[in-house]
């Protein structure tokens, strides 16, 4: 690990190495023995792979830590579970799709995420990411570290109708549509308002 060659990539400089961020590989249990050594399982406790991974993510030399704290949860009853995937060893992470708090297309074009979700507390979002960016950094002392969001414009209303009604919405009427998004937009602004105050050198949105 190398916070000096993440950082100095993150400025468009050119260090000596190309440094390395991967989204995964850390979750597969096999890989992670293969690569240190340690006689870790699917059967392991959540601890043990944590630090099992951390030791992998050593040997692995990651450079940039792929972090974020904010994501669906801040939909409450809105949020719309597309289900996922079988990707994790033993298919740990599937599970099937949930039934949209939304009853049609119109209804999504309808939403006003500022008078369902309300204003926020911007200084209590700051100390979230705060408080998560320090947690990173006494985790990984060694690499570049960031806090930040999953709800984006297009992850948020994704997150927040999913993919058949978000189409949907989009195809009946897309003046209506642009003016929705244009809302969420405003309200998903307060986060990265408060990004912008975190004390984060780096952050990430998707």
């Amino acid at each position: 690990m190398s916070l000096a060659d993440g950082m100095a990539a993150m400025n468009l400089e050119m260090p000596g190495r190309v440094p390395r961020m991967e989204f995964s590989a850390e979750m597969h249990w096999d890989l992670i023995k293969a690569v240190t050594g340690i006689d870790i399982s699917i059967k392991s406790s959540l601890e043990f792979r944590r630090e099992a991974a951390k030791a992998f993510m050593k040997a692995w030399n990651y450079d940039f830590i792929w972090n974020v704290c904010i994501d669906h949860q801040v939909f409450g009853e809105y949020y719309t579970d597309m289900g996922h995937a079988s990707y994790m060893e033993g298919a740990e992470d599937y599970h099937v799709p949930g039934a949209s708090k939304f009853k049609d297309e119109n209804d999504v074009l309808k939403f006003d995420p500022w008078q369902a979700l309300g204003a926020r507390d911007g200084t209590a979002i700051v100390r979230r990411f705060d408080e998560d960016y320090d947690q990173k950094v006494a985790y990984f002392p060694d690499a570049v570290n960031m806090t930040g969001v999953y709800v984006t414009c297009m992850s948020g209303l994704l997150d927040l109708f999913g993919w058949d009604l978000l189409l949907a919405a989009c195809g009946t009427d897309p003046k209506a549509f642009g003016e929705l998004t244009n809302r969420y937009a405003s309200w998903i602004q307060q986060y990265f308002e408060a990004l912008a105050r975190s004390k984060s050198p780096i952050v990430m949105g998707l």
